[in-house]
């Protein structure tokens, strides 16, 4: 039924990585203002989250505002500032590369003696 196909919940054939395609393709249209993405690489693979960092980069070159909340660090890379938050509160706010600069220190800090965990070039945790 091409555009017409209704996918109802739990989406008519289509794997969570297409679900969360399909509606990250509604958010977008028409280039919005302001774009909250909450977990938006939860489900996809490696070209979805391609796609999604692209699709990032050309709301934010249109001048969109995108807010994206995540665990995720490898979304980080195209944030201009970055929120920290633990346990409801801020626990860091600034430009990306000075708090992901705390934060790899508060990792090495805090980690186990001879645990030697230090972030990586995504600015993931790695021990």
């Amino acid at each position: 039924m091409g555009y017409d196909t209704p996918i109802r919940d739990g989406g008519l054939m289509l794997s969570g990585g297409q679900r969360q395609r399909i509606a990250l393709a509604l958010a977008l249209f028409g280039t919005p203002k302001v774009v909250v993405l909450d977990e938006p690489n939860s489900n996809l693979d490696a070209e979805g989250e391609s796609a999604l960092l692209r699709a990032i980069a050309m709301l934010r070159e249109a001048g969109s505002t995108v807010v994206v909340i995540t665990h995720k660090l490898n979304l980080i890379g195209v944030s201009d500032k970055v929120l920290v938050m633990r346990d409801g509160a801020v626990e860091m706010f600034g430009a990306r590369v000075a708090v992901l600069d705390r934060l790899g220190a508060a990792i090495q800090t805090t980690a186990p003696a001879g645990a030697g965990a230090q972030p990586t070039s995504s600015g993931e945790p790695r021990s």
